[in-house]
């Protein structure tokens, strides 16, 4: 499991890294064609706003749960014992995978109407619909981690799995010895 964590980790960050490099450059491309030869890129806005970007925003989201780097609040979970917490954060997996699959669901539907009617970008001719299947491939991959998540919790009975990608984290630097 650790190993499918690393890969995927690396093709999200590797994916994610690409579409923000090529994004750069149609911009700077755009604006030197524009500014040097009064010829701009045709639909360069469209193209940041209904590609690149959803790329880039909806990538990381699957990439900060394998990271554990999303905002949590752990209240109760730190004061619980470590059973009773294991069994909360199993159920918060659940329900994250619950609610990442019916994101999943909604995401398909929009995404087939999208299909249906041929979406574009605003008033030009630039396709987007494609990019609409990136919400359900996502958030089922997110409800895969959750659910993965859970079944370490469940197998280790702690309620901090260790399922990262390989990266130092805080607490790995604070408990070397030297």
């Amino acid at each position: 499991m650790l190993r499918f964590n690393r890969v995927l980790d690396r093709w999200l960050t590797i994916t994610t890294a690409a579409a923000i490099i090529v994004m750069m450059v149609h911009i700077v491309v755009h604006a030197l064609a524009r500014s040097l030869f009064d010829a701009p890129i045709y639909g360069t806005n469209e193209i940041v706003e209904y590609w690149y970007l959803p790329i880039v925003a909806l990538l990381g989201i699957p990439a900060g749960q394998l990271q554990k780097e999303h905002i949590t609040v752990t209240m109760v979970v730190d004061r619980a014992r470590s059973a009773t917490a294991a069994v909360l954060k199993i159920f918060a997996c659940i329900l994250g995978a619950l609610v990442s699959l019916a994101f999943a669901w909604f995401g398909l539907m929009k995404a087939l109407e999208n299909t249906a009617i041929g979406s574009t970008a605003d008033v030009s001719a630039i396709i987007t619909w494609p990019v609409y299947y990136l919400v359900p491939i996502v958030f089922v991959l997110l409800a895969v981690l959750y659910i993965l998540d859970a079944v370490v919790i469940a197998r280790t009975g702690r309620p901090d799995p260790d399922l990262d990608p390989g990266e130092p984290t805080e607490t790995d630097w604070e408990d070397r010895t030297y």
